[in-house]
């Protein structure tokens, strides 16, 4: 991240003393000053970009980690908070886990119409 903000900040350096420069060589003050405010706002907007294109990324990964546990644990996988961590490889870690994940059909509890696994208690009244 430090990287990123050095890389930014060393951008907007350049970019600003080069346009003032350009401006000032004409002796323009007001063009001097159209340039200064045009790096500022051109700056900021590289700013946002740049957090946009890292932001994306890392909310997609939270989600498909998010999705993966859930559908781990309502499948009733053994290791279901380990597999979760495929997440991180993003959609190719989904992908993976979609392969990969065990085939099975939820059942209705008898007693209360809950779903839950087969062969198994019911979650919610006990019901074998």
């Amino acid at each position: 991240m430090k990287r990123i903000v050095s890389l930014v900040l060393l951008l907007l350096t350049v970019t600003t003393s080069g346009t003032v420069t350009f401006a000032l060589d004409g002796g323009d003050a007001a063009g001097a000053a159209c340039s200064v405010v045009a790096c500022g706002v051109g700056g900021i907007f590289y700013i946002l970009i740049i957090a946009v294109a890292i932001a994306i990324p890392i909310i997609l990964i939270v989600v498909i980690i998010k999705f993966i546990r859930k559908d781990a644990i309502s499948r009733g996988m053994p290791n279901a908070d380990s597999i979760k961590w495929l997440g991180l490889l993003g959609v190719l870690g989904l992908v993976i886990y979609l392969l990969q994940r065990p085939d099975i059909v939820l059942v209705a509890c008898p007693r209360c119409g809950t779903p839950g696994l087969p062969g198994r208690p019911c979650a919610q009244c006990g019901n074998a």
